[in-house]
């Protein structure tokens, strides 16, 4: 084993090597295109990537050889040389030098016989490898070549910075989703629990006290806009991290529009808002992903309500299409509500980020997020979404969905 002088402890450099989880990886074309293109600018035939291990030199990009295998022992390298300092190493006529009597390509009058070696230079300044030309014939770069192989080596660092960088970044989307979704369930659990109770209260209690049962519908309403703001945020957590994909099942639409009708009539009720329902042609059950349909109906009826001032109205009307040559759901909310100024619906319907006001009319709160989930939803089932709106008089949304 070749050992690294005292300036490079090797352990060190190894770890730093480690560091970007390179070894092994297929040939990738940002860094062959880095090869060429130091291979033009020494106008030699080969140019290489290589990364020295504790016994081993892996090839991870090579221009003008082919390479039967891209392993091979460290002792049998030049550029084991080379990364023993954070200098270039510019050999001119390698068969004239003992260090490399051993090494077969060097061999005979065919053999190579030039060599120069960039240290790739890790964040901390340690070789873990080299960008190297070689040639069959004696040679010596100038220094403007030389300068430019030393801009492609730091590009070369720079492309692994990128790698290992994004890997960081994914694991730790990846451990925030699992956080999201292990407190999704954690707190819909108790939420669920809440939200069972008062529907059995209210139901064993339907001739009792109006007091009570208005108590019941503060706790029914104000749960299930709890489980709302979570279903929000969860949702948009997916979204931004672009892990969202439909689950399509069978789905009976007319008992989601039902179950719709009942999950948001306490919170009409509380404000005296006339919830009006049509559903026209669902008899037959449809394929969709039904917990992303419903998110769409929902956040669309609970933005509705939200905005709608007391004693104001809102519909929602679903209805199944289908003709010999489209088949599709047009679902219609609106509202006589605070409406929404034309530059906030332009930002919802070009897929922008855009927050609603986070307060409704009788200050309930809101995560402001719910819109932009569905311009997310519309477009991930291939709909689209048509939004009129206008201050102080309402809004209508009009989504449609191909089945």
């Amino acid at each position: 084993m070749i050992h690294a002088d005292k300036k490079i402890k090797e352990e060190d450099r190894l770890k730093a090597l480690y560091s970007y989880n390179i070894l092994g990886t297929d040939p990738e074309e940002e860094f062959d295109d880095l090869t060429t293109l130091a291979a033009e600018i020494a106008n030699a035939p080969i140019s290489l990537i290589n990364l020295i291990d504790r016994d081993t030199q892996l090839t991870k990009s090579a221009t003008g050889i082919e390479l039967k295998n891209r392993e091979c022992s460290r002792e049998s390298t030049v550029c084991q040389y080379t990364i023993k300092d954070t200098d270039i190493l510019e050999i001119k006529n390698l068969s004239i030098d003992s260090r490399f009597d051993h090494i077969d390509s060097i061999k005979g009058d065919k053999g190579l016989r030039y060599y120069i070696g960039v240290p790739l230079l890790s964040e901390g300044k340690y070789p873990i490898g080299t960008l190297c030309i070689l040639d069959y014939q004696e040679r010596e770069l100038s220094e403007t070549q030389v300068r430019q192989l030393k801009i492609i080596a730091k590009q070369v660092m720079t492309h692994l910075e990128l790698k290992r960088q994004n890997k960081k970044l994914v694991e730790l989307n990846e451990y925030k989703m699992r956080l999201m979704k292990m407190l999704s369930h954690d707190m819909r659990s108790p939420l669920n629990g809440i939200i069972g109770l008062s529907s059995m209260l209210k139901e064993m209690d339907k001739n009792g006290n109006s007091e009570h049962l208005e108590l019941l519908n503060i706790i029914e309403q104000s749960s299930n806009q709890l489980n709302q703001m979570i279903d929000e945020v969860m949702s948009y957590t997916i979204i931004e991290s672009d892990g969202l994909q439909l689950e399509p099942k069978e789905t009976d639409l007319q008992k989601v529009a039902e179950d719709m009708q009942k999950l948001y009539k306490a919170a009409a009720k509380i404000k005296e808002i006339d919830l009006q329902f049509y559903t026209e042609n669902l008899e037959k059950p449809v394929t969709l992903d039904s917990e992303k349909f419903e998110q769409i109906m929902g956040n669309l009826l609970s933005n509705s309500i939200k905005y709608t001032k007391k004693g104001g109205s809102v519909t929602l009307s679903l209805i199944r299409e289908k003709t010999p040559k489209t088949d599709h759901l047009e679902l219609v909310v609106s509202d006589v509500g605070v409406g929404m100024e034309a530059e906030l619906v332009q930002r919802l319907l070009s897929g922008k980020r855009a927050e609603v006001p986070g307060k409704g009319t009788s200050g309930e709160k809101s995560t402001g997020i719910g819109l932009s989930i569905v311009t997310h939803f519309v477009d991930l089932f291939g709909g689209t979404l048509d939004i009129k709106s206008e201050p102080g008089k309402g809004s209508r949304f009009e989504v449609n969905i191909p089945v």
